[in-house]
């Protein structure tokens, strides 16, 4: 399960109100339990999208590097990173699984991260939905995990 706070759901759906009709994305910092069974969002850092695009997002990998050594630094470590569909459902896609992997290989970039996707498709109804990539395939490698807002 992936908690945050409303504050930071809310702080998430005006970013992506915001860059709208574009897709913004940014990391999610936090803890998980010790069975990996709920990850705790305790921070979270917007970055800007280097693609500018509808469809796409790849996240700025300066202002990336200065969000994961802040997180260090307060003792948290990057459980996940955030992404919007700006007029799509909040389901990973075949470009979402893609940019999981390093390059054309099976290896994630980031090992059991959560991957939260936010909905906007109607604004004043944002619809979040998490998930697990531990592959390429779809949808036999995405895991849905419950979110729950709090």
């Amino acid at each position: 399960m992936l908690q945050l706070t409303q504050a930071q759901f809310e702080r998430i759906v005006e970013q992506g109100r915001a860059g709208k009709p574009l897709e913004i994305c940014g990391l999610l910092a936090g803890a998980r339990d010790a069975g990996g069974e709920r990850t705790q969002v305790v921070e979270v850092f917007p970055i800007d999208s280097d693609d500018r695009s509808e469809l796409t997002y790849s996240m700025n990998s300066l202002q990336q590097l200065r969000a994961e050594k802040e997180a260090r630094a307060r003792g948290l470590e990057i459980v996940g990173i955030y992404h919007t569909h700006p007029a799509t459902q909040p389901y990973p896609s075949k470009t979402d699984v893609a940019r999981a992997h390093w390059g054309d290989t099976d290896d994630l970039l980031f090992f059991n991260y959560s991957y939260l996707i936010v909905s906007l498709r109607d604004v004043e109804h944002p619809e979040p939905r998490s998930f697990k990539i531990s592959g390429r395939r779809i949808p036999e490698d995405i895991v849905e995990e419950p979110v729950a807002i709090v």
